[in-house]
This record gives C-alpha cells, sequence and structure tokens, in this order.
C-alpha cells in the first residue's frame, strides 16, 4: 500500500477529493491520511521493533484494512492478507508457518470457538471493522501529534516483499522479494494506458491477492480514487459502476461473467475502458460475451504470485486469437521446455516457464525452484501450452507435473457449448499411477445430469481419453481470489 508520504503529497492538493468510498461511505484524502496516520502512532507506541516484525490480516476489503496496510508500509513492516473462506484449520496452520507478530481480524467473518482458535496462533490479534476498531482509533490519534518525532529516528528495516500463493491446491506458499519492482511495472502500465487521477478504479478481488493490492496500490498513488465492492453483493456493484465514474477495474474469469450476467441487455451506461482479467482460465465464451456487453475494454494477463504480471493480451488480439493469453511484454520472457527441460520451437506443446524482473528470490523455507537456461532464471509454471511464431502464448491446461498431452481447455470449450452448461471445470490428476480427467459442471435451469453427462462423456471420448470422471455440482467451488478450489473439487 501507498506510504504516509504519499498520502500527505496527494492530500496536499486533494485534500477533499474522494479517496475511497467504502460501503456507501465516502472518505477523502485528509480523512484517510489522518486514519492512517493515528495506526502509525498507534503501532509505533505500542510496540517496538523486536515485538512487530511481521504481521498478517483476516478480512474483505475495506477502508481500515487500507488504512492498516498504509501504516504497516509506512514503517517498512511485512503485511500479508489471507484467504479469509479458508477452513480456521487450515488458516491455523498457515499463520504458524507464517509465525506473523499480529493477526488482524474482521470478528464478524468468524465464530467465537474459530476466533480462540486464531487468538492462539499469535501473541497479539486485533479487530478489524468491528466495534473494537474505533478504540485503536482514539488511541492512535492521542498520540497523532509526535508522529513525525516517532518516525524521525526510525530505523527502516531492509526491503522483503512477502507474497503468498493461492494456496487453492496446496497450503500457500511464502514467495520472498528483496528488491521492489513496482516503480517500473506501474511505470508501464500508466505510460501505455494513460492513467492519472481523473481515473475511478473499482476493487472488487479480495486485497489478500497480488493482484488486488498491487493495483489498488498503482491507482492510489495517481490519486485515483477507490471504490470497494463486496463480490458476493450484485446490486451494490451494479450500483457503484452505474454512479461512479470508474474506469478501470482488475477481475477474475468468473467475476467478468458475473458482471457480464448482471447487465446483459440492461441498457446501463458505464465508463469503463480497462479492466484486466487474469488469476485462472477466461473462455473464449466468456470472452465474447462479456466484449459484446461491455465492447473491447478487456486485458488479459498471465502470470503467478512468484513471477508477477509477465503476458498480455489486448483488446485487438483479444479479438483476433481469443484463444491465446497474449505475448511477453516489457521485461518478461517466455520458454516451452520438454520433459528434460529444453526449450522447443513455436507449436510445440510442453511446460510453461517465465523469466522476469518481478521474480520471486526464493520461498521462505530457502527453496529456489528455477531453471536457468543461458544464465536466466526461469521459474517453472504450472500450466502447459505452446507459443506460435509472433509470441502468442496459448495454454492447454493446469497441473503440468501429470505431463498431460491433452488440451483440456479446448475440451472444457467444447463443453460450455452444450445448451444448458452454465459453467465447467476440469483438472487432470494421478490416480493409482495414472493419469485421471475429472469434470464438474453446473447447469442453468438445473436440467437433469445424467443425458448431459453422456454428451460430456462424448467429447472426452473424442479426444481419447478414457479415464474420466463427471459429475453436476449446483456451484463450482472457487475462492474470492478467482481460483477454481482444488481440494473441494477432488472431494465432489
Amino acid at each position: 500500500m501507498i506510504t504516509l508520504d504519499k498520502l500527505k503529497e496527494i492530500a496536499s492538493y486533494h485534500s477533499s477529493n474522494t479517496c475511497l468510498i467504502d460501503k456507501g461511505i465516502r472518505y477523502t484524502w485528509q480523512q484517510i491520511l489522518s486514519r492512517a496516520t493515528s495506526h502509525v502512532a498507534f503501532l509505533k507506541k505500542m510496540y517496538n521493533n523486536e515485538q512487530l516484525r511481521s504481521a498478517c490480516y483476516l478480512s474483505k476489503n475495506n477502508a481500515d484494512v487500507i488504512c492498516w496496510l498504509a501504516a504497516f508500509t509506512t514503517l517498512g513492516i511485512p503485511v500479508n492478507g489471507l484467504d479469509y473462506s479458508l477452513p480456521v484449520e487450515t488458516l491455523t496452520t498457515l499463520i504458524k508457518n507464517i509465525s506473523p507478530d499480529m493477526l488482524l481480524v474482521s470478528y464478524n467473518l468468524y465464530s467465537a470457538e474459530e476466533l480462540n482458535l486464531l487468538q492462539v496462533t499469535v501473541s497479539t490479534m486485533l479487530a478489524i471493522d468491528t466495534l473494537t476498531a474505533p478504540i485503536v482509533q482514539r488511541m492512535g490519534e492521542s498520540h497523532t501529534p509526535d508522529t513525525d518525532m516517532l518516525l524521525k529516528d526510525y530505523i527502516f528495516p531492509p526491503f522483503r516483499g512477502v507474497s503468498l500463493t493461492s494456496g487453492t491446491s496446496t497450503l500457500p506458499k511464502i514467495a520472498l522479494r528483496y528488491q521492489s519492482f513496482d516503480a517500473r511495472r506501474f511505470s508501464w502500465f500508466r505510460e501505455r494506458y494513460g492513467f492519472g487521477n481523473d481515473d475511478g478504479f473499482l476493487l472488487i478481488i479480495p486485497l489478500y491477492h497480488a493482484a488486488g493490492n498491487s493495483w489498488a496500490r498503482m491507482f492510489m498513488s495517481l490519486g485515483s480514487p477507490i471504490y470497494l465492492v463486496d463480490q458476493d453483493d450484485n446490486d451494490e456493484i451494479v450500483t457503484a459502476l452505474i454512479q461512479n465514474n470508474i474506469t478501470a477495474s482488475v477481475m477474475t474469469p468468473n467475476l467478468v461473467r458475473k458482471l457480464t450476467d448482471l447487465v446483459d441487455n440492461g441498457g446501463h451506461q458505464f465508463h469503463l475502458r480497462w479492466i484486466l482479467v487474469g488469476g485462472s482460465f477466461f473462455s473464449v465464451k466468456n470472452k465474447h460475451a462479456a466484449m459484446n456487453v461491455f465492447g473491447p475494454v478487456f486485458y488479459e494477463y498471465y502470470g503467478c504470485t512468484e513471477t508477477g504480471v509477465n503476458v498480455l493480451s489486448e483488446p485487438e488480439d483479444m479479438i483476433r486469437y481469443p484463444q491465446s493469453v497474449g505475448r511477453a511484454f516489457d521485461g518478461n520472457q517466455v520458454v516451452i521446455l520438454d520433459n528434460n527441460f529444453q526449450s522447443v520451437e513455436a507449436g510445440i506443446n510442453g511446460r510453461v516457464a517465465i523469466a522476469s524482473y518481478m521474480l520471486m528470490d526464493e520461498y521462505s523455507d530457502g527453496l529456489c525452484p528455477f531453471h536457468v537456461i543461458d544464465g536466466v532464471r526461469y521459474f517453472l509454471m504450472a500450466d502447459r501450452g505452446h507459443l506460435d511464431r509472433e509470441g502468442r502464448l496459448f495454454l492447454m491446461s493446469r497441473n503440468a507435473d501429470t505431463n498431460i498431452l491433452y488440451d483440456l481447455y479446448s475440451i472444457e470449450e467444447d463443453i460450455r457449448d452444450i445448451a444448458c452448461i452454465s459453467d465447467v471445470a476440469v483438472i487432470s490428476v494421478i490416480e493409482n499411477g495414472e493419469i485421471a480427467i475429472k469434470c464438474i459442471f453446473s447447469t442453468k435451469n438445473g436440467d437433469k445430469a445424467q443425458g448431459i453427462i453422456r454428451k460430456i462423456e462424448r467429447n472426452f471420448k473424442k479426444h481419447h481419453i478414457k479415464n474420466i470422471k463427471t459429475k453436476r455440482v449446483d456451484k463450482i467451488p472457487y475462492s474470492p481470489s478467482g481460483k477454481v478450489r482444488f481440494t473441494e473439487f477432488v472431494g465432489m
């Protein structure tokens, strides 16, 4: 998040302008500066450097989280959001692995029993966005006049960027970086798309996700107002887009599909001009439907927590090559490797590997899972695919460790074309030493599953796939960050 110094700079010429809108409440830049300053004062007066070296939070997006993030960023203290929707047992294991000194929690997300389980994992647990939050605010405000003095001789710790992987298939991993890449990446995007303080940014994916935090940070640094909406509140989403000058957002494919369904044929007028989409498979059917409703405002990205944002498809490419996730842009390289980790020619399928200035340095356990080609470090992605001669990347399946040769994403596309299919997900797993394909799907009108399953199985057999299991579900299990939950999927 941006620091107090940056907040002061923006507030000096945009003091009464809107900084945030959260649950219909408007906060000016001066108000957010004041709240963030009181949080810094609270932390400095209550804890010394040894008592507070890192922090985590469990919360949906809200103004208070942003003020806490600004405070931690100002003090150079790594802070990580965790997926609040994970089972508490998983969260307690994860928190013990990270071992933060402080845990910030939205108490209204958990039962008393769950809060007790979380409490034992850390020495300090504070409330976010609850009745106790104003107490922290008032305590901080009493020391706010001393903030400059408190920071005057403050020794900032060395930069240590901490990011968590999604954790939808395994316990989240901790990726570490020892240099910030923000300035270079943000500069490229600002210059290419002409972003400024006349833009409005819709924050709909969680701040705990790297994309939510980083893009909110970029737009705030430009003085752009941020509009926070709950992705589960359909009315709030549409109302925010209709009533405000929202020009930009970052979404996952399932959020784009939801938004398309919400406003299709509604005759609403929007100001959207740039929606960055990624985090999971963005189907061609959903791309076409979204562009039919909103126009050519979608930009697809590909990357991961360990590598950053590395591949980009702009509207013109998305229209002409909708099956592609785009091409590597400034400072990124993509190669396709065979099973012997040798690069292959254009058109040949293999495992995707990425080199980038945004690449992590290591995992928290010291593991550096890189493959070096001509002195350049590449990270092996979880996807398989190929490049065309112009460098466009086409993906075919996830879970590359199974070494599957089938184009599962194309099969997903075929299944989506079955008239009554609402959503579908296909994965490959190893069962009893063999590759097995699992498919779950939902239907639009509760149609009977048996006839649909026969149609789906015919699709697989057309590709000579025999070891398959298919099941109708009421809803595909997505995390708030847009990933299909692997464990739930397999359990179904």
